[in-house]
């Protein structure tokens, strides 16, 4: 997991003395989104991991623009877990080791040449793994559709993975291969919230979840499961002065989180009943699938915890994926967040 600049370099010498016209990734996000900035490595040498990282508002309007992909060799991504969807999204996680950072590298130059999707290749996933991966598809899910990039294809390719999420997550970990159709279900559901987040993005959950898996190397998807709740209840309030994006005449986060919580049958009355109950949704389908839904319960230390959380909360808010957050959070909300998740419910 969490592959590093170090691997990355290894990878890249590997491939330089090779010399193969056709690179293949198979497993799980951390070889995937090695295997990426390996590629771009090969076909570009004097690439500067410093320009790879820089923040940008938006991803056609950047300062360094990644050179193009493809002219010597062709990435072939094969998901063996359900999943981070980056067979499909133009982003890889790498880690510096020597600074204790997660840095989400974004440029559609990243997007594979193709993808293989075969449920097959799941049907061995340790329960807690298809817990965590799965958790992680509803988080890319739900951050995409609330997103101040999401439209109307995002939109709807969210919507179905969020849907099949709720209704084959749990089935795909209490049985695994016994349930053939709810592994597939959710194989399905981690590619196509790939394909809505790689054009939307994401949010403030993934922000934080880099930085708290970074820090106190915690499993992905699961730090994401703890989060998510506590950032739906905060995007879901309606923010008296700060918006990021004038694409929208009114903030409509917490009317897109009531439209999720309709889809996958919940019931309310209001908009913000409409909040809660998916938040309660999602922290109740943690819990159910066997995830310590606090940070507490996941072992984490309390006075190291809250020693870090200015550090955490100002990383956080420096994300790459803070930018697409529906409501601009400032670092004190962060760091409110953050201890929320830490406590738990």
């Amino acid at each position: 997991p969490d592959p590093s600049i170090d691997t990355v370099m290894k990878g890249y010498d590997i491939m330089r003395a090779f010399e193969p016209d056709t690179i293949i990734a198979l497993g799980g996000g951390s070889p995937m989104d090695a295997a990426k900035v390996m590629w771009l490595y090969y076909e570009n040498p004097s690439v500067n991991f410093d320009d790879l990282k820089q923040k940008f508002l938006d991803i056609r309007k950047r300062a360094f623009r990644y050179p193009e992909l493809g002219k010597k060799s062709k990435l072939v991504c094969i998901p063996t877990t359900s999943g981070t969807g980056s067979e499909v999204t133009p982003f890889s996680v790498i880690t510096d080791k020597k600074e204790n950072k997660k840095y989400p590298l974004a440029d559609y130059a990243l997007t594979p040449t193709i993808a293989i999707i075969d449920p097959a290749f799941t049907m061995s996933l340790p329960k807690s793994v298809t817990a965590d991966t799965g958790m992680d598809v509803l988080t890319h899910a739900i951050e995409a559709y609330v997103s101040t990039l999401a439209n109307d294809y995002t939109d709807a390719l969210a919507l179905q993975a969020i849907k099949l999420t709720f209704d084959y997550l749990k089935r795909s970990v209490d049985f695994g291969a016994n349930d053939p159709l709810a592994r597939e279900k959710m194989h399905n559901a981690s590619t196509i919230a790939g394909m809505a987040f790689g054009n939307a993005f994401l949010g403030i959950s993934h922000s934080m979840a880099h930085k708290i898996g970074a820090k106190f190397h915690l499993i992905h998807g699961r730090t994401n499961a703890i989060l998510l709740p506590y950032v739906v209840l905060y995007n879901g309030e309606r923010p008296q002065k700060l918006s990021t994006w004038p694409k929208n005449e009114s903030y409509i986060a917490d009317l897109k989180y009531a439209d999720i919580a309709r889809f996958i049958g919940l019931k309310f009355n209001t908009v913000t009943e409409g909040v809660t109950a998916l938040s309660d949704a999602i922290y109740a389908l943690g819990t159910s699938i066997g995830i310590k839904m606090s940070f507490k319960d996941q072992g984490v230390d309390e006075k190291a915890y809250l020693d870090a959380l200015d550090t955490l909360a100002y990383q956080a808010y420096e994300d790459q994926c803070s930018p697409a957050n529906p409501r601009l959070p400032m670092v004190a909300d962060m760091k409110e967040i953050l201890k929320k998740a830490y406590y738990g419910r």
